[in-house]
């Protein structure tokens, strides 16, 4: 079994409406189609997303080109879903200073959520996906970045989170081993991005 890990497209931060859960700006959409682009010759078999705004709608055009319906899963959503405003982990990089080291320190509780609880849906969310069995499945799981670093962790027995920086619409590819081990293919890919994004 082959799972795909996709970062979302990069949202609106300046998004009036929604702050909280953004939908994609113009850049996010181009991440979006060339996501489809790239996977949609890949015989992906089914498409899971987080339910937040951002993620739901980089999956669109693969499913649009797929026929495939997108299932949403609660586990893969980011750590701040219950947070008023939306900041992406770019921001708060450029922002540097004390924000930028609280965030390091402590990832998951600087975005409002408990650490354990948000592992746990993490790594539940997976074993959701792994539980279907069919070696020939190539699944594709639209998602942020911690669930990413979550994952990750897991599978390679890193200490902490904050190992990978997933870049908007990247890949990371899984294999799910005969023996129930995970392997790792490849980690944020993104040469299907071929236009020069904008800072906005």
């Amino acid at each position: 079994m082959k799972v795909v890990l996709i970062r979302h497209g990069r949202p609106d931060e300046n998004d009036a409406a929604r702050p909280n859960d953004p939908p994609l700006n113009a850049d996010g959409w181009r991440q979006a189609q060339a996501v489809a682009t790239l996977l949609g010759r890949e015989g992906i078999t089914s498409i899971v997303a987080s339910p937040l705004t951002r993620a739901r709608q980089t999956a669109e055009p693969l499913a649009k080109l797929s026929g495939l319906p997108v299932e949403i899963a609660e586990g893969w959503a980011e750590a701040d879903r219950r947070q008023n405003r939306y900041r992406s982990t770019e921001t708060l990089r450029a922002a540097g200073g004390e924000e930028w080291r609280r965030f390091l320190a402590d990832p998951i509780r600087y975005l409002g959520a408990d650490p354990e609880e948000f592992r746990v849906g993490v790594q539940a969310a997976l074993s959701d996906i792994l539980r279907e069995g069919d070696p020939k499945a190539r699944i594709a799981v639209f998602t942020h970045g911690l669930p990413i670093n979550v994952v990750l962790s897991q599978v390679l027995r890193l200490e902490g989170i904050i190992h990978f920086l997933p870049g908007y619409g990247s890949v990371t590819r899984l294999r799910a081993r005969d023996d129930g081990s995970i392997g790792v293919v490849s980690i944020n890919e993104s040469g299907h991005h071929a236009w020069r994004e904008t800072t906005s």
